[in-house]
């Protein structure tokens, strides 16, 4: 095999993609916390938003194949770094690995410095991004942790089947075509 870095997905398409899953995750977050707000329930947003990252990317990751919307968008797909598909762990573990952080970090600040919270979840954040443009395999903490890589999806190919009838004599690609036995007179 050939050097990884020919395989996996760029910084900009990886960050393009965060972006577009960020936002519909944001949104869904947002939808839920109005729609609790108007029942009469009081939500702590952080968690709820933590809780719709590990919903959103564990599902798309396990039922899309390694994608989500933004993923798709930009051609990329999450595969398992041993080969192969993501399974179901590998999906929900990955979905979690950074609002897992982000979170806990945010959460481990007193409440009277949220501006610290803001910045310590900022900082990781930071840290997944400087992994990302300077680690050769360009892997972030949440595929350290789940076993995954990002690469490109490679573009459909056309179907190429044979035409019918699979021998011609001026079709050399498959070689001679057979030939009918001779009979004996």
């Amino acid at each position: 095999m050939g050097d990884a870095s020919t395989f996996t997905a760029t910084p900009r398409k990886r960050l393009s993609a965060a972006f577009v899953d960020f936002l519909l995750t944001g949104l869904a977050a947002i939808l839920t916390y109005a729609l609790a707000d108007a029942a009469g329930r009081r939500l702590d947003f952080e968690v709820l938003f933590a809780i719709a990252c590990l919903v959103y990317h564990g599902g798309f990751l396990y039922l899309w194949r390694g994608q989500s919307p933004g993923r798709r968008t930009f051609d990329i797909t999450v595969v398992s770094a041993a080969g192969g598909d993501l399974g179901l762990w590998q999906a929900v573990l990955r979905g979690a690995a950074r609002p897992s952080l982000v979170l806990a970090a945010s959460l481990s600040i007193p409440s009277k410095l949220v501006d610290s919270a803001v910045q310590v979840g900022a900082a990781v954040l930071l840290l997944e991004t400087g992994l990302l443009f300077s680690v050769a395999s360009r892997r972030t903490l949440a595929d350290l942790v789940s076993g995954t890589l990002v690469v490109n999806t490679p573009p459909p190919q056309p179907h190429r089947a044979p035409a019918v009838p699979m021998y011609s004599a001026s079709d050399a690609e498959f070689g001679y075509p057979p030939r009918r036995p001779r009979r004996k007179r």
